[in-house]
Formats: structure tokens, sequence, C-alpha cells
């Protein structure tokens, strides 16, 4: 059966069509990838948990293995502000639903290990030995200027967004 002249026109033309669809839906939906990830989970038991609901994690330095909630308590969505700290850390400021996450999360998880991930690597991962009430998280070693710069600019966007509405 001989091929029709117009049916390569017609699979290009689909293939154009199909590319800058799918090259605005991002942008339609408003919704674009974070320039930094930034995730605050809790240490878990883990027992008899589905995958969906802990994860395995390795603790720097020295690999020490634990199970966390796989849905975080805080994420970059939740950041406001992002300060330095003259001893090098960095203080994380969240807006009230990241403040009341962390309040209960820190409240109710005495004991164990909150893991701050960034980007996926873990930046800190304390023992909780207290609440945390006040929406300030900090970390107290310096981090990537980059990793810095990132959140900030996450951190200036999200506060632009929510004073909009």
């Amino acid at each position: 059966m001989p091929q029709r002249p117009y049916l390569p026109f017609m699979r290009l033309t689909g293939l154009i069509f199909a590319s800058l669809l799918l090259g605005f839906l991002p942008a339609v939906a408003g919704h674009s990838p974070p320039k930094v990830f930034l995730r605050v989970h809790i240490q878990t038991a883990g027992q008899g948990l589905p995958e969906t609901q802990a994860t395995t994690i390795e603790l720097p330095p020295d690999g020490e293995t634990i199970q966390i909630r796989a849905i975080p308590e805080v994420t970059e969505r939740n950041l406001i502000d992002v300060k330095t700290e003259p001893d090098g850390g960095v203080r994380l400021f969240f807006n009230h639903q990241g403040s009341v996450a962390l309040n209960v999360a820190t409240g109710e998880n005495q004991g164990r290990i909150m893991v701050v991930l960034i980007n996926g690597y873990v930046a800190y991962a304390p023992v909780i030995d207290e609440q945390i009430t006040d929406g300030q998280l900090v970390i107290p070693h310096r981090l990537n200027d980059l990793a810095i710069s990132a959140l900030q600019e996450v951190a200036r966007e999200n506060a632009r967004q929510a004073n909009k509405t």
C-alpha cells in the first residue's frame, strides 16, 4: 500500500504541537520546579509501616541508618526568610503553616531525630530536645553559599506570593 504524501507532514506537525504543549504546561499551570529542595523529616520506628510512609536514610558522619517519615513536616514551600548568623549558622523562618507543623512535630517527638535535607543531602540531623514554637529553625553550622542563596531566593518568592493574597 503506497504511503500517503501528507502523512509525514501530519506526524511532524503533531510532534511539534505536542512538544509546544508540553513545554507550556508548567507555565500555564503556574508551577515550576523549586530552585532548591528543603525537607524536614522526623525519625520514626518504621516497624510495620509500608515504604510509602517510611524511608531509610543514612546520617553523616558515621552512616547511622534510621527510618524517617516519608512525608516531610516542612518544605521549601513554607520558607519565608533565611538569614545567616554571625557564627556562620543559618536561621530558617517559616510561614504560619510551617511554624505550626514544626511546633507539633518537635513537641510530639522529643528524643527522636529531626533530619533537615537540602537538595537530598543531610544538612542537619539533631535529636529533638526542645519544642520549636517560634517558627525558626537554626542550622548551627555553615552551609554552601549556593544553597543559602537558593534558599533565600525561594523564601523571597514565597513571601511575595503570600503578600499578594
